[in-house]
């Protein structure tokens, strides 16, 4: 992870070869940014210890619920999200014994490419220790839209991890204007290493737009899929798809309406997160109903 101050640049992100014809905004002012940010813990309670926020990304303060709680850190874009050029890099490394929920504070709305390609990308490296629930929110593809997700994790001997992955169709509540499952191109890329050794790889490249037959092969019948990768094994009765990887970590899928899908997969990663720390994670009595992982 590079120095806490330093400007984010394009030279930061890396590109796939599916998008090597396309680039990123000539001009990065406000459009190329991130954060980097360090969890600590002090007297039982995770606080930021360093903090860098470039536009178009910011961050909270955390908010804190008390001893055995994990304190709640939201990723703030204050645009109307991913732009055609967009790239935004996230470094998170949480400390010992620090206990997160590291969400933003909404759904990723990718808008549609005419010269070039949008990104998010994160680096985050998690301590012997930790428990660290990463939920991004659900991502958004309008019609035409080109995108690349690219998640590098860095696991030390006795950290825990919980990552959600959300995907929706599309803007497809619009009638005859429906963009279900329009956008160009969609690459995710996500890799977890544990004290240097690739544990677990995913990794899709979509090309649409899709019509009926290739969004139900990948889809079902619904509009939302979702996907949580576990560090060991949990106790759960999802009803998911569930493997174990030669690891002995454990990934989730699911697929159907959107609020299902969400609520599963928000429900069992803070099941998840609690088992790692011994509590329950985020009680409903803590959090107002508006929040998107509110379930």
């Amino acid at each position: 992870m590079g120095a806490s101050s330093d400007r984010i640049t394009a030279a930061e992100f890396v590109t796939p070869p599916e998008l090597a014809e396309w680039s990123l905004a000539a001009s990065g002012a406000g459009r190329i940014g991130g954060v980097r940010l360090e969890l600590i813990a002090d007297a039982a309670v995770t606080h930021l210890g360093y903090c860098y926020q470039q536009v178009p990304l910011r961050v909270l303060p955390p908010f804190s619920f008390g001893p055995g709680q994990p304190s709640l850190v939201y990723l703030l874009n204050p645009t109307a999200g991913l732009m055609d050029g967009d790239a935004q890099l996230v470094q998170l490394r949480s400390s010992p014994d620090t206990r997160a929920v590291v969400t933003g504070q909404s759904a990723t709305r990718i808008h549609p490419a005419i010269r070039g390609f949008s990104t998010q990308q994160w680096i985050i490296q998690v301590a012997k220790g930790a428990v660290l629930l990463v939920l991004p929110g659900p991502a958004i593809p309008f019609q035409g839209c080109r995108y690349f997700q690219r998640i590098s994790i860095e696991l030390e001997e006795g950290a825990d991890l919980v990552w959600g992955d959300l995907w929706f169709a599309g803007r497809y509540e619009r009638g005859d204007a429906s963009e279900r499952f329009q956008f160009q191109t969609i690459v995710q890329e996500t890799a977890v290493r544990r004290a240097g050794r690739l544990v677990f790889r995913d990794r899709f490249c979509w090309h649409g737009p899709w019509d009926e037959a290739m969004a139900a092969w990948h889809f079902g019948s619904g509009p939302a899929c979702g996907s949580l990768f576990v560090t060991g094994s949990i106790e759960d009765n999802t009803g998911a798809a569930r493997f174990a990887t030669v690891a002995g970590d454990t990934c989730f899928r699911w697929r159907g309406e959107s609020e299902p899908v969400v609520a599963s997969v928000v429900g069992t990663a803070l099941k998840a997160a609690g088992q790692k720390s011994g509590g329950i994670w985020l009680k409903q009595a803590d959090i107002a109903p508006n929040h998107w992982f509110s379930c």
